[in-house]
């Protein structure tokens, strides 16, 4: 099953990244249900690999937890072929610590993972091969008027296990587990 673990944006902040969506007019818009901020995309993993983890995730010493702030647009891709807009998220050793907490989680349950560089941010718009000249243009116009957006910091209280299921339409997230605070 596809499967990421992530950190969920309160409501709050998703209010804030919806006013944001609406002004952009461009691209595939990520639906609120689907921010989050990921800390490890593991793929497609089977059962046993999800029970390990689980197990793995459980011992780890989450507190304490980061202070995670969304801060300043940028794109992923090329700049004539953006394949996302992102709103970035500040840097805090305790969500370094989390990411690589999780990473080793998951290659202890078996779980092949890729070494890449962490680059923490929640997705608010995908864009596809036809991203045409308006999009950018219009991408262009939004990232000059609300690039240096910054959301007040949160403390998130979980981490979650999720799996993502594909089809027609936005993919459909299913918490499978959460791994809470003490």
């Amino acid at each position: 099953m596809r499967s990421f673990v992530a950190i969920e944006v309160p409501e709050e902040h998703i209010e804030a990244i919806e006013r944001l969506q609406a002004d952009l007019a461009a691209g595939r818009i990520v639906q609120p249900e689907n921010l989050h901020l990921t800390l490890a995309f593991l793929d497609e993993i089977d059962i046993g690999q999800l029970e390990a983890l689980d197990d793995r995730l459980r011992e780890i010493d989450w507190a304490p937890g980061p202070e995670v702030v969304l801060a300043g647009l940028e794109t992923f891709g090329s700049p004539a072929r953006p394949e996302a807009l992102v709103l970035g998220v500040q840097a805090d050793p305790e969500l370094l610590r989390w990411h690589r907490a999780v990473m080793a989680a998951a290659r202890a349950a078996g779980i092949d993972l890729p070494r890449r560089r962490f680059r923490p941010h929640v997705t608010l718009a995908r864009f596809g091969k036809r991203a045409g000249a308006g999009d950018l243009a219009r991408l262009g116009r939004f990232m000059a008027r609300e690039g240096a957006v910054r959301l007040p910091g949160f403390g998130p209280d979980h981490v979650a296990l999720i799996r993502s299921t594909l089809g027609h339409g936005p993919p459909r997230h299913e918490m499978l587990a959460g791994y809470f605070m003490s």
